[in-house]
């Protein structure tokens, strides 16, 4: 395995893990959200279904 070689697999690994970041944290950013709109406005949420 060569030098070259070797550091494409880095690349494509940091790659990966940037994507993976990413990803949680749009899902942290929209959980966050769902808790915070959930606490304002849950009562009249609530209130549509009950």
């Amino acid at each position: 395995m060569s030098v070259e070689s070797n550091s494409d697999v880095i690349d494509e690994e940091r790659r990966m893990a940037r994507t993976t970041a990413i990803g949680l944290g749009v899902w942290l950013a929209l959980t966050l959200a769902a808790v915070i709109l959930l606490l304002a406005f849950g009562d009249a949420l609530s209130s549509l279904f009950v």
